[in-house]
């Protein structure tokens, strides 16, 4: 529920609501509803914005001048034996994987008419490892006679590889994207390289990882350098989407798989569920920046398989022969847990145990790894970052241990020295050829640690000198810009408006919007009238579509619609669809349907569920199911729910059931939890919560939280506190601030100021809300007042007036 803006459409329990151009099911609904006495600041910010700019006059704010009638208004155009031991080992490796780039991954001006990659047929097991194989840990013991190979002998899993390969050959029929998913180290890469050499081995493949990777692929893909019946293989798909270049790597993508005359090519990647789900998220409000619409689209349209974690009692005793035939295999199922045979080969629990048997000083320098990159910092993180942040995290009697001693470098030393063969913790970056070499050395996190520390670390704050080690070492200023939004998701508003600023003087424009939010909030109104005027200067979209609101709120729609234009223009074309849901917001629903139409025939399928939603509320059923029916075929697949809901109303549980499981069949997983409340409506408790699990465990994080909260609604308290916590346990952050609030309604005020702290670790922004409302009871209204304005220390406690 963090940092998003909710407009509510009635204010009756269980109503639905939406937000333009996003999906509006009634599970959102219900979490929307549950939260309407709950104020959100960011939706205080817009209501204030608009009261300011209306008192300040709207032209002055953004330098526009008069305009002769009819003219719409002009905006500006827009170092040891250790590590050199290390080192060594390390360039021996990256000398045959640079080779493999040179003939794969990226091609001098040479030779840049030939098309990139080469023969499958031709690659040897070494090559595996260039595309990003995990490599098997060094046997202790081996009976084998004769050179171990470079891989174990491959163990396959039926009805995971199956699937794989039948995918992958269907890319000779047409081109398609495959992606795997599956946690770290459960053998997706290992998986994809088996499934080419089986189906396609007189295909070329490319690896797409130098100077740069998004830019190596839109570049690429762009100049028709990618030949037909090529896999482009894409490991770790999300470093090439989520960086801020992903979008042009996914708006190629997206032109090449669609072009018959460029294929058939496959695109086949590998990605983490955490990453994907953030990669397919649709902003809840229209206003807020959208970073990833177009890897949205193009995700959309892939097929997913999921590698399983482990492998079965009965798939281990069919491939008992197979595994006894290889020292690394046959160690690897003696000493994985629950089958886990991949995470043990790939060395996973030994770098668990590294990490948890680490020194004080090396623990602390992997700490600040951890966070940097769970809460958004790109791959390589510098020297300078770890260095500054890692004091933060040892205590008093840790730093007066190694304070005045090479500690770091000794760390550094323990962290990145390999065992078996397998890489450490940390794993220094080599530039590839055609890569600039940076000013200071770069580290790379394990992966298996990593995805460990998004779930340990989740409800963890960082001390201060994280935040001003980010703020000077960060790599990009999107990294900047991420790291700010963590920082005032967990109120610590000094450190973000810092990081923000820094990131604004790098040139990321898109760090505007929050600072904004902050200066507004800590009452810095001359600041955030220069702010306004900087990011009209800058033409950036989403200031462009909040200036097309606030416009409108003005009553000056001409230039509001003006403006919008010029948004959608600029990248934002879901605008029109805002600017209709204003009209339709101030009762001009005449106005409102015509912009939908317009929105629609521009191509947002999302105008066209709008526009059922006013049928609807007019009464007329038949032409609402007509256009919900018309969206679902242009792919809106949420509006499913939407038809479902009406069958629901009408009191056919049956057909409401149907439509729910349809839209879950279609991919909408979170109509399971619609499914649920349906099953929670006709008593049957036990499915409903077989149902909320199901939803959790295909990616709907609030499965859970929502049947708590029907629990709650029907004063089963205790059912209520038991599934937040549960939900709790699992990861979902959010159900903290539930907890928090059953603890405050039974009284126990301590206990609900313990849960509301760590949902502001956590990052829950309503977390200070409820705090300072907490002060207010205890007859504490100044402190109140200045945790809503100044937020927290690094530390939890109150913050000082930074301003």
């Amino acid at each position: 529920m963090a940092g998003m803006l909710w407009f509510p459409r009635r204010a009756t329990t269980g109503a639905r609501l939406r937000t333009p151009g996003t999906r509006h099911d009634q599970t959102n609904a219900m979490r929307n509803a549950r939260f309407l006495a709950w104020p959100d600041a960011a939706e205080q910010l817009v209501l204030l914005v608009v009261k300011r700019y209306r008192a300040e006059n709207l032209r002055s704010v953004h330098g526009v001048g008069s305009n002769p009638p009819g003219e719409p208004s002009n905006l500006h155009e827009p170092g040891s034996g250790v590590r050199q031991a290390v080192a060594a080992d390390q360039d021996a490796y990256t000398a045959g994987r640079d080779q493999y780039v040179i003939n794969f991954g990226w091609q001098s001006e040479a030779s840049c008419a030939q098309p990139h990659g080469r023969i499958i047929g031709e690659l040897g097991e070494q090559d595996a490892l260039a595309l990003e194989v995990h490599q098997a840990f060094e046997a202790s013991t081996a009976s084998m006679s004769g050179q171990v190979p470079v891989l174990p002998v491959y163990l396959p899993r039926p009805g995971f590889d199956d699937r794989l390969r039948a995918a992958v050959a269907g890319a000779a029929h047409g081109s398609r994207m495959v992606v795997v998913v599956g946690d770290s180290s459960t053998g997706k890469t290992r998986a994809c390289w088996e499934a080419i050499r089986a189906e396609l081995p007189d295909w070329r493949i490319w690896h797409p990882l130098a100077p740069e990777r998004p830019l190596a692929m839109a570049e690429a893909v762009r100049a028709g350098r990618v030949a037909p019946h090529t896999v482009i293989w894409l490991n770790e798909a999300q470093f090439y989407l989520q960086p801020a270049s992903g979008e042009q790597v996914a708006a190629e993508v997206q032109a090449l798989l669609a072009d018959p005359s460029r294929g058939p090519v496959l695109v086949l990647g590998s990605m983490w569920p955490g990453f994907g789900a953030a990669l397919t998220a649709v902003p809840e409000d229209p206003s807020a920046p959208d970073p990833h619409q177009a890897a949205r689209v193009l995700l959309d349209q892939a097929e997913y398989i999921t590698a399983p974690p482990e492998f079965t009692a009965v798939q281990l005793a069919s491939l008992a022969a197979t595994i006894s035939t290889d020292p690394r295999l046959r160690a690897a199922a003696k000493q994985a847990h629950s089958g886990r045979i991949t995470q043990e080969l790939a060395g996973a629990p030994e770098l668990l145990r590294r990490y948890e048997q680490a020194s004080p000083a090396a623990r602390a320098v992997l700490w600040a790894a951890m966070d940097a990159r769970r809460l958004g910092h790109s791959l390589l993180l510098s020297e300078s970052l770890l260095r500054g942040a890692a004091p933060g995290y040892l205590d008093d009697h840790e730093w007066n241990q190694v304070g005045g001693t090479p500690w770091y470098t000794d760390a550094l030393d323990e962290l990145t020295t390999q065992h078996r063969r397998l890489p450490g913790p940390l794993v220094e970056h080599r530039p590839r050829p055609g890569e600039s070499r940076p000013s200071q050395r770069l580290y790379r996190l394990a992966d298996y640690l990593e995805q460990h520390a998004r779930t340990e670390r989740a409800r963890l704050c960082p001390p201060a000198t994280f935040w001003t080690a980010a703020a000077d070492h960060a790599q990009t200023p999107e990294d900047l810009t991420a790291l700010g939004k963590q920082a005032m998701d967990r109120g610590r508003y000094r450190h973000a408006d810092r990081l923000y600023r820094r990131a604004v003087d790098a040139g990321d424009t898109s760090a505007l919007l929050y600072l904004i939010r902050l200066r507004d909030q800590a009452g810095d109104h001359q600041g955030l009238r220069r702010l306004f005027q900087q990011a009209a200067d800058a033409g950036h979209a989403d200031t462009l579509m909040l200036t097309a609101r606030l416009r409108e709120e003005a009553g000056d729609h001409q230039d509001a619609e003006w403006l919008a234009q010029r948004a959608a223009d600029a990248g934002r074309p879901d605008t029109l669809t805002t600017l209709a849901w204003l009209r339709e917001m101030a009762g001009d629903l005449q106005d409102a349907e015509r912009l939908y139409r317009q929105a629609a025939d521009a191509g947002d399928t999302s105008a066209l569920t709008n526009l059922a939603w006013l049928r609807e509320m007019a009464g007329d059923l038949q032409d609402a199911e007509r256009l919900y029916r018309q969206a679902a075929d242009a792919g809106d697949t949420s509006a499913l729910t939407n038809l479902a809901w009406l069958r629901e109303q009408a009191g056919d549980l049956h057909s409401a059931e149907r439509l729910y499981r349809q839209a879950s069949n279609a991919g909408q997983t979170d109509a399971l939890v619609d499914l649920a409340r349906v099953r929670e409506k006709a008593g049957d408790y036990q499915r409903a919560e077989q149902l909320a699990q199901q939803a959790t465990d295909a990616g709907y994080p609030d499965a859970l939280i929502d049947i708590a909260w029907l629990r709650f609604r029907a004063g089963d308290l205790h059912s209520a506190e038991r599934l937040y916590r549960q939900a709790s346990n699992a990861g979902q952050t959010d159900a903290l601030l539930h907890v928090a609030r059953l603890r405050d309604r039974a009284d126990d005020h301590q206990g609900a100021e313990q849960f509301y702290r760590q949902a502001a670790d956590a990052g829950d922004t309503s977390a200070l809300s409820y705090l300072a409302k907490l002060r207010e009871q205890a007859g504490d209204p100044d402190g109140a007042d200045q945790l809503r304005r100044f937020g927290l220390t690094a530390a939890g406690d109150v913050e000082d007036p930074w301003t």
